[in-house]
């Protein structure tokens, strides 16, 4: 369990070494918070059995087990996804509920980021620490407020809620949660327009509203999160904006009262509203659309199916 008794939120810090880990909890101690510090991989997995903590200290070059001959960058990375597969879920901000800060002075920096991220972390630090701007204490204060953490008091319900599946939500984080809707693509030609279905009723949309959907529903298959950063979607300086604002008035008619058809990270990306599930595609009629882009993301599509 987290350490109640004083009202501390309590940190998991995985690092080896031992200067860094000292700095860390002097930092920690400075906010008003504690932490525990394991070297590795194993006891790390072996103390999240018997203890909860608030957040997650990673340094991504870390042991497998305490008697490894040397550490190693890819062993962090297994341990944040195995993190974040345990501990998946997100608040209605999309925020996880167990926020995890992945540290490294590799070389590969952007490399390293870019791939955390895809793989659960909420954030990068660098080391040495004091090179971060923000700054570390900055980073922490800025994961509580996500994860809905700034009084302790409510880390034991945000913990319950972290460890549910993130396509389930928990009684704690059901405000504007939808049922779930049913999305298809018929295929079939409808003038210059191409059929859909949105829960049973078929509408229709233009070439360029479909090649965004059908790009958002890779996004889709390709990872739970979702996420499509507007470049990857087609759009160029403000379009992306405005073409997502349009497919949303075209759906909008078929959804629930005030429920948008995406969800925009505020950051330049945007996936399908995760209470919209995707159904059937009619990939016969569409590997025969007369655009090449269509066709060409409908074998993508089925290559994820």
């Amino acid at each position: 369990m987290v350490n109640e008794s004083n009202n501390q939120h309590v940190a998991l810090v995985v690092e080896d070494d031992p200067e860094i880990a000292k700095e860390l909890h002097e930092l920690l101690r400075s906010l008003g918070h504690d932490m525990v510090n394991v070297p590795s991989q194993e006891e790390a997995q072996a103390l999240l059995e018997s203890r909860e903590f608030c957040f997650v200290f990673l340094d991504l070059q870390i042991k497998i087990t305490p008697e490894s001959i040397r550490p190693r960058v890819e062993v962090g990375k297994t341990l944040l996804r195995i993190l974040r597969e345990r501990f998946p879920a997100r608040n209605q901000q999309d925020h996880h509920h167990l926020q995890i800060l992945v540290m490294s002075g590799q070389a590969k920096e952007s490399q390293d980021i870019v791939e955390c991220l895809q793989n659960g972390a909420d954030d990068f630090l660098l080391k040495p620490l004091a090179s971060n701007i923000p700054s570390v204490s900055d980073k922490i204060m800025s994961c509580l407020r996500k994860s809905h953490r700034i009084n302790h008091g409510s880390c034991k319900t945000v913990m319950a809620a972290a460890c549910a599946s993130s396509d389930t939500p928990t009684q704690a984080t059901q405000k504007n949660v939808y049922p779930a809707i049913h999305l298809s693509i018929t295929g079939e030609a409808q003038g210059k327009r191409t059929g859909i279905v949105v829960n049973g009723k078929p509408c229709s949309l233009p070439d360029v509203q479909l090649m965004l959907l059908m790009r958002l529903v890779v996004g889709r298959l390709q990872n739970e999160r979702g996420w499509v950063h507007k470049n990857d979607l087609g759009a160029k300086d403000e379009e992306g904006f405005k073409l997502i604002s349009l497919l949303n008035t075209s759906i909008s008619p078929f959804l629930p009262h005030e429920m948008l058809f995406y969800d925009n990270d505020k950051k330049g990306s945007y996936r399908i509203n995760r209470s919209i599930k995707i159904g059937t595609i009619g990939h016969e009629l569409l590997e025969r659309h007369s655009d090449v882009r269509i066709r060409n993301l409908s074998t993508q599509i089925k290559s994820f199916q």
